[in-house]
């Protein structure tokens, strides 16, 4: 018998996804293993102090005096749900969802009451199936360093006034159960798998055509920087463990002495389709056709899942190797090393030799030597920044539609302090051809220095929505504009989702770490300003930041404080 109590407490509320379905399948089992799960429930809440306030058909709800004792027990549960559901048809497998909020409860004439009961009912509804979902008041109680969460944003929870910051618990053994995920910041190299052909119906000559279709078409992928190639086997049962985000479908159809050959690009997550083919041939004719699949198909694959928009402009350059010059460079200026960065001029700088009457290896290796000064890999900032706006110039002489010549001259400008300079650059930018993300990118970097954050967030949105892999700078620049702008929960979650690819991102754990530090997230902040001395023991943060062209003076000291309770920035 619990007395009479009242006071703060944590909520945690959980339902079992697709119950009616499963009692629809099967009644008798279903009733029975939820007997079996309330046991499981009643005997993890106890172990962990807490109170069962319900367990009613497929929903419970738990009383804790504390978040970290509501986790062990969130935990504890979805471990033991995962092992039983080991072997069990997928159409039988029990999940909950589950739901936790911290504040007022109170427990009078049998029942709890608060709004802690409601909103980790109304949270539980959104997360996802075998997944946790916390308010923004238990992420900041669980100020635990090893623990990880992923931000959902501000929600507005049905029947709730107001909007409540939701948190994903990011380590549970699910694993997010439902699939690979949305490639959110898009930063992975993409995984591609070529499926073997369909010949069903088919003489032996066609058959044989479109083996060698499909060995032409795995040929002229694999020259794809960033994209890794599974060659699928007959065999399912054979594809190796890791599974592809992307397969191709390849077949032909034939009618007498025509075929029909097709090449069908879908997402594994979803089944959608993302890009089709078709071609129409006579048999003697597959020979030729082979060339003409591949580089289509290839054409659509960095178009589609690599490149992006660019691809389409870059294929009217008609130089197969200075095409792949410029998709080496950008490959190697991903990397973000010295040594990467000179590769990328040497092969920019190739093109621009090449095509002197052409705009993309003057822009490309002008942007790369603004690049350079920026990273500090240059020995003479002052010298590569000249080089940066003359290799510009040229590209706007050479008739630059993308707008990035533009770009590139006002990031130089703003890197100078001419303030006004690069802002005027920026108000008469010319696009005629909006198909190039670093123009945006560029120009959303220039205004985050500015102060325009909002401007500066919405040009990175359409960068990254231009291309296929995102440089890592672009969801950088906008998680450093949004710390601008006092989002920090975004700002937090999208430096983290840098640092998840790229772990020695210094601008990126600086954001994560100030970020924290406003948070109130003390324990974080400190654990994140460890990591950046660890990381960067010759960099003297303090002074990095007095190079940045931030042109208020009051975000700098901003940055400064947030880092020095971070521990980065030696105290005074």
């Amino acid at each position: 018998m619990v007395a009479e109590r009242s006071g703060d407490f944590v909520a945690l509320n959980a339902d079992v996804v697709g119950y009616s379905a499963l009692v629809a399948d099967d009644v008798e089992t279903t009733t029975s293993a939820m007997s079996a799960y309330s046991e499981l429930v009643s005997t993890q809440v106890e172990r962990n102090g807490g109170t069962l306030a319900n367990f009613v058909g497929d929903s419970f709800m738990a009383i804790f005096d504390e978040p970290m004792s509501a986790l062990r027990t969130a935990i504890a549960i979805c471990t033991e749900v995962e092992a039983r559901n080991a072997g069990v048809a997928s159409t039988r497998q029990v999940r909950f969802r589950m739901g936790m909020d911290q504040g007022p409860v109170t427990f009078a004439a049998g029942n709890h009451h608060g709004d802690a009961l409601n909103i980790s009912a109304r949270i539980q509804a959104i997360a996802r199936p075998g997944g946790l979902a916390v308010s923004g008041r238990v992420y900041r109680a669980l100020d635990e360093p090893a623990l990880r969460f992923r931000p959902m944003g501000r929600q507005q929870l049905k029947n709730i006034p107001g909007e409540v910051d939701v948190y994903e618990f990011a380590d549970l053994p699910t694993g997010g159960w439902d699939g690979h995920g949305n490639r959110l910041l898009a930063l992975e190299a993409v995984t591609l798998a070529v499926l073997p052909s369909h010949t069903e119906m088919v003489d032996d000559t066609v058959r044989a055509a479109v083996a060698m279709i499909r060995s032409d078409l795995i040929h002229s992928l694999s020259a794809i920087p960033d994209l890794q190639l599974i060659d699928a086997p007959d065999d399912p049962d054979q594809l190796p463990d890791s599974a592809a985000r992307y397969m191709i479908e390849t077949g032909v159809h034939q009618f007498g002495d025509r075929v029909r050959v097709f090449a069908v690009l879908f997402d594994v997550n979803t089944m959608n389709v993302v890009k089709s083919h078709k071609w129409n041939a006579g048999v003697p004719d597959l020979f030729a056709l082979s060339d003409r699949v591949a580089e289509e198909v290839r054409r659509s694959v960095e178009v589609e899942l690599v490149v992006g928009e660019p691809a389409r402009f870059y294929a009217e350059l008609d130089d197969p190797e200075s095409i792949q010059q410029i998709y080496l460079g950008w490959y190697h200026l991903r990397n973000e090393t010295k040594e990467d960065w000179q590769q990328a001029i040497d092969m920019f700088d190739r093109v621009a030799t090449k095509h002197p009457d052409k705009p993309y290896g003057f822009v490309l290796a002008g942007f790369a030597y603004w690049l350079g000064t920026a990273s500090q890999w240059v020995a003479d900032p002052g010298e590569a920044l000249t080089t940066a706006e003359d290799l510009a110039r040229k590209g706007a002489a050479t008739g630059d539609p993308t707008g990035m010549a533009q770009a590139v001259q006002a990031a130089v400008l703003m890197s100078r302090g001419q303030v006004d300079e690069a802002l005027a650059m920026l108000d008469h930018l010319e696009i005629v051809r909006p198909t190039c993300d670093v123009t945006y990118g560029l120009e959303g970097s220039v205004r985050r220095y500015l102060g325009q954050w909002e401007q500066a967030v919405e040009l990175l949105d359409k960068a990254m929505r231009l291309t296929g892999i995102n440089k890592p700078w672009y969801p950088t620049v906008k998680a450093s504009s949004l710390f601008l702008g006092n989002r920090l929960e975004e700002a937090a979650s999208l430096a983290q989702g840098v640092l998840d690819y790229q772990p020695n991102n210094l601008e990126a754990l600086m954001v994560l770490a100030a970020s924290q530090v406003e948070l109130g997230l003390e324990r974080r902040a400190r654990a994140t300003g460890d990591l950046i001395k660890q990381r960067f023991p010759a960099v003297d943060v303090e002074s990095w930041l007095d190079k940045t062209p931030y042109q208020r003076r009051e975000i700098i000291d901003r940055w400064k404080d947030d880092l020095t309770s971070a521990g980065a920035i030696a105290a005074l």
